[in-house]
């Protein structure tokens, strides 16, 4: 056994080379490993960086607020969660970019807008690689140490897991054709196969069949969540992240005639114990929460995870007009972006997402328009909010896989149902279907990527307008299948290197 092992990867410098490398990463500071302690110790490290990174952000000091690189945790923060919000028609783009040129990041605004921000899929591919790279270092040494009955083994060995799994599970989603399985991603979690750095793209097929497995493996573990340990071995985020992989993988080149009853089982075992809203108090709980935790686990929640600084933020001149700051990159913060004209069209006035503050904020400084509220927030609302499951998504999968099977009935008690906890009978389309997506645009408007997907994986086309500072009104269309739907594979740090993994279609190197 390597008595050798990441103690927590501080230094970015050491993912600077191909995703295999990510794999096969090399220790930097070690330590021997005795026992299951050892490795215990080791990942509550990497684990701590969830609750601690960006910390010190806070209006008086934004600038930490961008720091890209710095990232060694499981969470993709700031821009490039944000980028989301620029792939969809959440906002309107429409009005002026005052300044965008002259902001940090404000040509990758336009490039998202485009649907072609390679810088930021460059972040993304190195953030998920190097995250399955220690993970699988840690694996590797925790089944060195012959103790998979143990309590303790379980539950250092459940955290890895997951983790792995749902790095691997972005990654297919982000960086494969919707429509050909031979191009899915280089992965490999058997942690006695580090050595080849070489490895081409595995079919979709074969990528799902490794994630399912491996989150199937942890559902059998006996061993209770360490309540003051673990984040992400728990039997609900296990059953919510599968329920999520088989209502992606449904439709697509490795679908399979189970996938969405199989959808529909795993949801509902994530939804044990757990309700749908019943007050507005409690959705706004979902949005406004001030403790320095990075969890929040409530009945009617599911899990919840919050990433960077929480308390009030109150507007001055770094963050612009007094009382809101709008969602996205250093440029938005000063002129902002209010709904989309559709989106807001999807709503009635008795939906409580309506109600001042909650999804909406009326800006009587910008002609008293009606600007998105959720996620990055306005004056006293935790900025950043990262959502991994919530009750909501989950209870919305079930709809949906219903009505994929035929059982508009079923699909509709289970979409009414949800319409009820949001104060609201209203249906925008006679189509049970494409109320359900209707219901997930109007819920997860501004959480980082369930819209996006939602239009890959069901194959839509998108029509948006913007302004250019200097070239001015701009109209971009992403066809139903668009080359853009899989990212950009990075050249720097993979293609170079890796002779053996080949471009996206539709992207020059």
């Amino acid at each position: 056994m390597k008595k050798i092992i990441i103690i927590i990867l501080l230094s970015a410098g050491i993912f600077t080379t191909s995703c295999n490398d990510y794999l096969n990463v090399d220790p930097a500071n070690v330590k021997a490993i005795g026992s299951m302690e050892d490795i215990k110790g080791i990942l509550a490290g990497y684990l701590e960086t969830y609750k601690i990174h960006y910390a010190g952000a806070s209006a008086g000091n934004p600038s930490s607020f961008y720091h890209w690189y710095d990232d060694i945790g499981f969470m993709l923060t700031g821009e490039v969660l944000q980028m989301f919000s620029y792939y969809d028609n959440s906002m309107d783009h429409t009005k002026s970019l005052d300044g965008i040129n002259g902001e940090r990041y404000g040509l990758e605004i336009l490039k998202a807008l485009n649907w072609s921000s390679r810088e930021v899929h460059g972040i993304l591919w190195q953030q998920g690689y190097k995250n399955i790279g220690l993970m699988n270092r840690i694996l590797e040494e925790a089944a060195a140490l012959n103790e998979e009955t143990s309590e303790l083994q379980q539950q250092v060995v459940g955290e890895a897991k997951v983790i792995r799994a749902w790095n691997a599970m972005k990654l297919l989603q982000y960086f494969t054709p919707f429509t050909n399985d031979a191009l899915g991603i280089p992965l490999k979690f058997d942690t006695e196969d580090l050595v080849n750095t070489e490895d081409p793209r595995r079919p979709q097929t074969e990528v799902f069949e490794m994630i399912i497995a491996d989150l199937k493996e942890v559902l059998t573990y006996s061993a209770p969540t360490n309540e003051n340990y673990n984040l992400f071995y728990r039997k609900n985020i296990v059953n919510g992240i599968l329920a999520q992989l088989y209502q992606y993988k449904a439709t697509g080149p490795a679908k399979a005639d189970d996938d969405w009853a199989n959808a529909r089982m795993y949801a509902k075992e994530a939804l044990a114990n757990k309700r749908l809203v019943s007050n507005t108090d409690e959705l706004k709980q979902l949005f406004f929460y001030y403790e320095p935790a990075y969890f929040y686990d409530t009945p009617f929640a599911s899990i919840i995870f919050f990433w960077t600084v929480t308390g009030p933020i109150q507007g001055n001149s770094i963050w612009g007009s007094p009382g809101y700051r709008d969602l996205g990159y250093n440029a938005y913060y000063y002129t902002g972006r209010p709904f989309h004209p559709e989106l807001l069209a999807l709503y009635d006035e008795d939906d409580i997402r309506m109600e001042e503050g909650m999804f909406i904020w009326n800006d009587l400084y910008k002609e008293n328009n009606k600007w998105l509220a959720t996620g990055l927030g306005r004056s006293s609302r935790i900025r950043n909010t990262y959502h991994l499951l919530r009750t909501a998504e989950l209870h919305l999968i079930v709809a949906e896989s219903y009505a994929r099977e035929g059982n508009d009935g079923t699909a509709k008690q289970w979409l009414d149902e949800f319409k009820a906890s949001r104060g609201t009978s209203y249906y925008a389309s006679t189509d049970i279907l494409t109320e359900i997506m209707n219901e997930r645009k109007k819920e997860f408007c501004t959480e980082y990527d369930i819209i996006w997907l939602d239009l890959k994986r069901n194959e839509m086309s998108l029509t948006h307008e913007y302004i250019d500072p200097v070239a001015g009104p701009q109209t971009a269309t992403l066809e139903s299948n668009d080359y853009r739907f899989a990212f950009y594979i990075p050249v720097d740090t993979e293609l170079s290197l890796n002779p053996n993994i080949e471009q996206n279609p539709g992207w020059s190197n």
